[in-house]
């Protein structure tokens, strides 16, 4: 029956089209030896102090834009001169952070388990 290939072809397609965070569910399973307690703190300690970092990266670029925003508009007021428009800072980002979790934890002896789902179409 090729029903089953039917179903991993349309799930292969729609990740290559970037939507499996609406098919794909991960769930961090944190190691419960009691061994393991120092490495998840140590893993708990890396993730807190990645966020941080993401962070401050945020915020000094903030500060930079404003910088070169006032500049811009200083130039903007000059007859003549070539301006050009400081880009906008993205968000923290914070996927590295959690992968870099992910994988500690998995060193401490966790694992990450996937579940795919098709989801829901409402009848109306």
């Amino acid at each position: 029956m090729r029903v089953p290939h039917l179903l991993i072809g349309v799930l292969a397609i729609l990740a290559a089209a970037g939507c499996t965070n609406h098919l794909q569910e991960r769930q961090l399973i944190t190691p419960t030896d009691p061994r393991a307690e120092a490495c998840v703190a140590s893993c708990d300690l890396g993730q807190s102090q990645c966020e941080q970092r993401q962070r401050v990266r945020e915020e000094e670029c903030r500060m930079h834009y404003e910088r070169l925003s006032a500049d811009h508009e200083t130039c903007l007021a000059t007859p003549g001169a070539l301006c050009i428009k400081p880009d906008t800072c993205p968000a923290a980002e914070m996927t590295i952070c959690t992968i870099q979790y992910e994988e500690c934890i998995v060193g401490c002896g966790g694992t990450v388990e996937t579940r795919f789902s098709m989801p829901r179409v409402s009848g109306g």
